[in-house]
């Protein structure tokens, strides 16, 4: 069996396939939202299918050209009254066994509207049941806490978006060129990464495994980024977590922080200011914060070189798995044992 490790490894690979074969996989799609003008986007899923939207959304929307919104399934289904029927509904989860992403598809294409699904493989419950089925690129997942799926939904969303912008004349085919030429370089700039995140955590770990609270933020993408850490940090080596929006971190907070919560700030240097103001506080107050990117605040931080302007989420990505792969591998988790969710299963189900 691979460690988690030599699955987060696979990464690099699965999106440089992904950039590759985009045209072929995305074909039905863009057929279709050129026989049926949509004006906007709408991305659904629940858990990391949910992160990974909220990871993507602002730069689908910013190259397609069209409004793009995210909504859990749940909410989805119970708290959206206002349908809009010129809309293109974009369903993922990457086992297509999600049961409520499943029955909010059913919901929009019993109705008529145009729905598509971004999944692990076109048999799959939820892809059989889609009118446009898209092949996430993530290939076979050993471990059911996922990191391939969320890169590979991240990166998707965001090609998805680049293609309908060019076949709407929203990008020019300069403009698609140039974000292609970045997405070309996210998979290597994300090897590096992930090699440097390794060296950074052993000598770094320590005081993350001794706190009550890991807290991890970010601005613009990286917030879904954030997010995505928290949910990993509790799946993985179950160490309370949650992520913030920069901004918001700082209004509630930051009155609560102490040398319990250890917080790490992921900086592209958007809002840099602020993102090294809090990391500042955190090291200098509570002796607990660390940043991971660009731009640094000092000892213990993790400084890298970003490659991209707009694929920051992707490049970063490791700091966040490795991170939580690492914590758990230290303090004994064995990822190998299997999984009895029969207890849980007795209350609840979230996949059938």
């Amino acid at each position: 069996m691979v460690t988690m490790l030599e699955v987060i490894e696979r990464i690099p690979s699965r999106l440089e396939q992904i950039l590759d074969t985009r045209k072929e996989h995305f074909a039905k799609l863009i057929l279709a939202v050129n026989e049926r003008k949509v004006n906007e986007i709408i991305l659904i899923g629940s858990g990391t299918s949910n992160t990974s939207a909220l990871t993507s959304r602002s730069f689908v929307e910013k190259v397609s050209g069209l409004r793009t919104t995210v909504v859990s399934s749940n909410e989805f289904i119970y708290d959206r009254y206002v349908y809009n029927p010129d809309a293109l509904y974009i369903f993922t989860s990457q086992t297509g066994t999600s049961n409520f992403v499943r029955r909010a598809q059913k919901q929009l294409k019993d109705k008529g509207y145009l729905t598509c699904c971004i999944s692990e493989s076109a048999t799959v419950p939820l892809a059989e049941e889609t009118p446009i089925f898209v092949d996430m690129g993530c290939g076979y997942e050993e471990y059911p806490m996922r990191t391939i799926g969320y890169c590979a939904s991240v990166f998707t969303q965001m090609l998805i978006g680049l293609e309908i912008g060019l076949a709407y004349e929203n990008l020019s085919d300069k403009a698609y060129d140039a974000y292609i030429a970045q997405a070309a370089l996210v998979a290597k700039s994300n090897q590096s990464i992930l090699k440097k995140t390794v060296k950074w955590l052993d000598a770094n770990k320590r005081k993350m495994l001794r706190s009550q609270l890991i807290v991890f933020t970010g601005a613009g993408q990286l917030y879904g980024l954030a997010l995505e850490g928290a949910m990993k940090v509790w799946e993985i080596p179950q160490i309370a977590s949650v992520g913030y929006e920069l901004e918001e971190g700082l209004h509630g907070p930051n009155y609560g922080y102490d040398n319990n919560h250890c917080v790490i700030v992921l900086n592209d240097g958007r809002e840099k200011e602020k993102a090294l103001a809090l990391a500042g506080y955190m090291k200098e107050v509570h002796g607990n914060g660390f940043v991971a990117g660009n731009s640094v605040y000092g000892e213990g931080d993790l400084l890298v070189e970003l490659v991209t302007k707009d694929f920051t989420c992707l490049e970063l990505a490791p700091v966040v798995q490795v991170l939580a792969y690492r914590l758990a591998n230290d303090q004994g988790r064995d990822l190998l044992a299997p999984h009895d969710n029969s207890m849980m299963e007795s209350y609840f189900r979230t996949h059938g």
